[in-house]
């Protein structure tokens, strides 16, 4: 048989040279083994039953896995929506899932059917083009058009062309109804005769309805037909009939895609295509970030990176400059602009000390320093920046892998990376394709990167767990086929030795802290955009797991290790980084250090330098001798002015030291009130969600000069703004989970006197993710007021609870001559037991954290 007779004479002219290439090497070599062939085949031809759902989805699971490595189109939802039919099988899934046997077997057949026309036509489905990839300014208002190139396979009357979005993105939303509206999408055929009307259409996943299925956009062909090689053009934006046009997304990325799904035969069944991606960049320099090593050696080399930015934290398009670099308030160079990022070589540090570089433009109108960096004489060990959990657009996310690698690289500067991405959406291509970019990326003593995988379950059935590989070269145990987490610890300790694996659970769809296997789950994530869980690392260690800390981003726009903020989900918080104390910059010894819990987690990707000793030995992640002494030690340079260290006993506080407290009631003083929530649960389900502080803050005996509103991390929806009418008013909302915001104030004339009055609007708890047994809460409005003569230290705090969460607005006069960098030492007297844990927190007045991973003083490890 000739491949133009399996085509068909007109379709042979219009065929890409792709399906071609797939058609030709599907005769000559064919990509399913013989065994797996005969199995496909039989799957062709029997209809789907409840009895036969486990041996389909076994049989698809292979067959979309070798396709994919033929390079072509799979679904972005196959692999997942095979997970519900091998939890019947094996009798281990609810009821209600069971009973639900229909809906996944209508879904195994419109896989089936797609995959058998790809398989059997590779040539049938259109090919996709975008005419103008950009790149486009984040936030600017543009016209995108895509042409869709009809295939072996016409379009009849009553097909559709749906038009999906990617979960991610913050454009415009995508509309067909309105042509003088934002985010209007038109559509043009060059088949005379050939109508489409608008109309919408049922899409679940990660490109329509990310908790079920939602109507999209889409045209309908309700006159005649498209036949093959005709061209259907969508301009997203389109401008011709008074639409403002398509507002680019805020944030910059490499590879933003418009996916659009076809059903040529009206089937009801969306087919997915190969779409390309256009880029968006970011806006005017408005900053500059300088990152630089955290521990050097004295009179060594080294580079620290600039980078310019915009307001949103995207790398600018523009440039800044001339640039003055000076450490410690002393001249090093000038560098006449930067553009996007750079670097500063061949610094050296002549004594042994702690510096930080600062970067100014000679107007002072932009201005920044680095991290710390502790210069020593003979280190040891340095501390190794890295990023456990964040996503591309392989998931729910965005970007490509090779945008995320250089990003954790180049713009974020990490040291070391993981590429988390979540099983349920992989296949084996994806993961191949991983596995490249970790060898092809990591350079020893420079940058490492590493192969790892998001086990991606719900609550009950174990929670989300990334999972980690010391080399590439390894292969998943899916979630598809490992359904629940013993069966995780068990597929991956049949396959590996466990000093190879590392696993480190998370809090939002949250980990089951009953469970644990010793040797391979030893961090425990307490930080990312999702919140503030410092409770989930205390559930694990008070049930007498040995874990460390870590943070980390959960980053889904392929910015891992400097994050930013968004607006989208629950993702509202700047995401966090894990730092690992280590000899050395390579995979052993990185991947060594973090099973060895020598570790320690910092939120808002800020390096704040912490080093803690007991009893004089270095203790990060230690279970130390028993011992009656209990003498903690603790060295820190943070990135911001100190505001406390706290020691933790077993949960519980039992030390704490301000460094803001106690400055006096001036004419002219500056304070910061404080929002936080709980995030705890108190029970076994997924964290509480975020708690909203919306309305006007009023100061009455007091002159207000300044408001700042930087202690707000999240610059899309969080803000602090004066009334232009009424000085004395602040008009603000915040967004806290298991943190606090904070806005500080500048008042003069401020006395006991003072008092600020605080009317808070009606809220609702948001961003808990499903399955959670609690209700979110809805919290009534309410007015509450900080009294300055309540002021004891500087300090004075309100509750304001919902349900039984310890939430609270603080008020603290500031200290201008609060130091950077402390040391401190306590020494615990009370009832030392064996297995006590202890761990150091250290918040700065800006409210980023830093933890230290625990440290045990006598008793057993778990075995």
């Amino acid at each position: 048989m000739t491949f133009r007779q399996v085509l068909g004479a007109g379709a042979a002219a219009v065929a890409s040279v792709s399906a071609i290439a797939a058609f030709q090497q599907r005769q000559t070599r064919d990509y399913l083994t013989p065994e797996l062939r005969a199995a496909v085949e039989k799957l062709k031809r029997e209809p789907a039953t409840r009895d036969n759902l486990a041996q389909r989805a076994m049989v698809l699971f292979d067959w979309i896995n070798a396709y994919s490595l033929t390079g072509g189109p799979v679904p972005v939802n196959a692999t997942q929506q095979l997970s519900p039919a091998f939890a019947i099988a094996a009798g281990e899934t609810q009821d209600a899932l069971a009973a639900g046997a229909a809906g996944i077997g209508r879904a195994l057949d419109a896989l089936v059917y797609e995959f058998r026309l790809k398989d059997e036509r590779p040539g049938a489905l259109p090919r996709v083009r975008l005419v103008n990839p950009g790149p486009f300014e984040t936030g600017t208002w543009q016209s995108i058009e895509q042409v869709i190139t009809t295939g072996e396979q016409p379009f009849v009357t009553g097909s559709t062309i749906l038009i999906g979005k990617q979960f991610s993105s913050d454009s415009s939303p995508f509309q067909v109804g309105n042509p003088a509206g934002p985010g209007y999408v038109s559509i043009h055929t060059s088949r005379a005769g050939a109508v489409f009307e608008p109309t919408s259409m049922s899409l679940a996943g990660m490109h329509g309805g990310f908790r079920g299925a939602v109507d999209m956009p889409a045209f309908k062909l309700v006159k005649g037909t498209i036949e093959p090689g005709d061209t259907i053009r969508l301009v997203y934006g389109d401008k011709s009939r008074g639409s403002q046009g398509l507002r680019m997304q805020t944030f910059a990325n490499d590879r933003v895609l418009l996916p659009v799904y076809v059903d040529p035969e009206a089937k009801g069944f969306p087919l997915t295509l190969e779409w390309t991606g256009y880029q968006v960049t970011g806006g005017p320099a408005t900053g500059l970030r300088v990152i630089a090593p955290s521990v050097v050696r004295v009179n060594e080399p080294f580079t620290a990176g600039i980078r310019a930015e915009d307001r949103l934290l995207n790398r600018a398009s523009g440039t800044v400059g001339p640039v003055e670099i000076t450490i410690n308030g002393q001249r090093l160079r000038s560098v006449a602009q930067v553009a996007g990022v750079a670097e500063l070589d061949s610094i050296t540090l002549p004594t042994p000390g702690t510096y930080r570089i600062q970067a100014r433009t000679p107007d002072g109108r932009i201005t920044a320093e680095s991290n710390p960096i502790w210069a020593e004489a003979s280190p040891q060990r340095r501390i190794y920046w890295g990023e456990t959990h964040a996503h591309t657009g392989m998931a729910e996310g965005q970007g490509s892998i090779e945008g995320f690698y250089r990003y954790g690289r180049e713009d974020a500067r990490l040291d070391f990376i993981g590429l988390s991405e979540h099983d349920i959406w992989l296949d084996d291509n994806e993961w191949r394709q991983m596995e490249n970019a970790v060898r092809r990326y990591t350079e020893p003593g420079k940058f490492v990167a590493f192969l790892g995988y998001e086990w991606t379950n719900l609550r009950p059935g174990g929670g989300h767990h990334n999972v980690f590989f010391r080399s590439p070269g390894r292969t998943r145990v899916p979630v598809a086929k490992a359904w629940n987490l013993s069966r995780l610890y068990q597929g991956l300790r049949s396959l590996y030795d466990t000093n190879d694996v590392l696993i480190i659970p998370h809090a939002h769809q949250a980990g089951d802290w009953r469970r644990n296997d010793p040797g391979m789950e030893r961090l425990v994530e307490i930080m990312s955009m999702h919140g503030t869980f410092e409770w989930f690392g205390n559930y694990y260690l008070k049930l007498g797991h040995d874990v460390g800390f870590v943070a980390a981003s959960d980053d889904h726009r392929t910015r891992p290790g400097l994050s930013g903020t968004t607006a989208l989900g629950s993702l509202m918080q700047f995401g966090g980084l894990v730092a690992v104390t280590a000899g050395e910059n390579t995979a052993p010894a990185v991947f060594d250090a973090l099973r060895a819990r020598s570790t320690y987690a910092a939120s808002n990707s800020e390096r704040i330098l912490l080093e803690v000793t007991m009893n004089g030995e270095a203790a990060n992640g230690r279970r130390l001798a028993m011992s009656a002494q209990r003498r903690i030690q603790a060295r820190i340079s943070g990135t911001q002015h100190l505001d406390a260290v706290h020691v933790i006993k077993n949960g519980g506080i039992v030390h704490a030291r301000r460094f803001q407290s106690g400055a006096p009631l001036t004419d002219k003083v500056r304070v910061r009130i404080g929002f936080e929530s709980d995030s705890e649960p108190y029970i076994r389900d997924n964290p509480r969600g975020y708690r909203t502080w919306r309305g006007v803050m009023e100061v009455a005996g007091a002159r207000v000069t300044a408001v700042d509103g930087s202690g707000l991390d999240n610059r899309h929806t969080e803000f602090a703004r004066l009334d232009p009418a009424n000085p004395s008013r602040i008009h603000f909302a915040t967004l806290t989970r298991g943190r606090a915001d904070h806005i500080e104030l500048s008042l003069e004339s401020a006395s006991p006197g003072t008092r600020i009055a605080i009317q808070l609007e009606a809220a609702n708890e948001t961003g808990v993710s499903p399955v959670s047994v609690r209700p979110m809460a809805r919290i009534p409005a309410s007015r509450v007021e900080l009294d300055f003569s309540r002021l004891n230290g500087g300090w004075t705090e309100l509750a304001v609870p919902v349900e039984q969460f310890k939430d609270r607005i603080t008020l603290q006069v500031l200290d201008p001559n609060a130091p950077k960098d402390a040391t401190f030492d306590y020494s615990d007297q009370d009832q030392p037991r064996p297995g006590d844990y202890y761990y150091v927190r250290v918040t700065q007045r800006d409210g980023s954290q830093a933890w230290s991973s625990p440290v045990w003083v006598g008793g057993e490890s778990p075995r």
